[in-house]
């Protein structure tokens, strides 16, 4: 991974704990992880003992998002997170 790929790793795990939940509903997550996830990439993740789906989800959104789509989520999550606004689950923020 460069360091752009890990920045954007990172930045989508803050998103996570801001929404405090999955960002991807069942079974879009499922299905994407599987189409775009190689099993033994999947299988190292299940050997570290983290937290599964959260890591995988995370790892699927990586390869997905790019880094101005993540950051401008980030931004607008911390945004409602900071006015107490319940954050709805999603994939992308409004403005991409």
């Amino acid at each position: 991974m460069d360091q752009e790929e890990i920045l954007r790793h990172e930045l989508i795990h803050v998103i996570q704990d801001l929404h405090q939940g999955p960002l991807l509903p069942e079974p879009l997550f499922s299905i994407l992880a599987r189409e775009t996830i190689p099993s033994g990439e999947v299988m190292v993740v299940i050997a570290s003992g983290d937290d599964t789906n959260r890591e995988l989800e995370c790892r699927l959104l990586t390869r997905m998002l790019s880094t101005p789509v993540v950051a401008q989520w980030l931004t607008e999550s911390a945004a409602k997170n900071r006015q107490g606004v319940a954050i709805p689950v999603a994939l992308v923020p409004k403005n991409p």
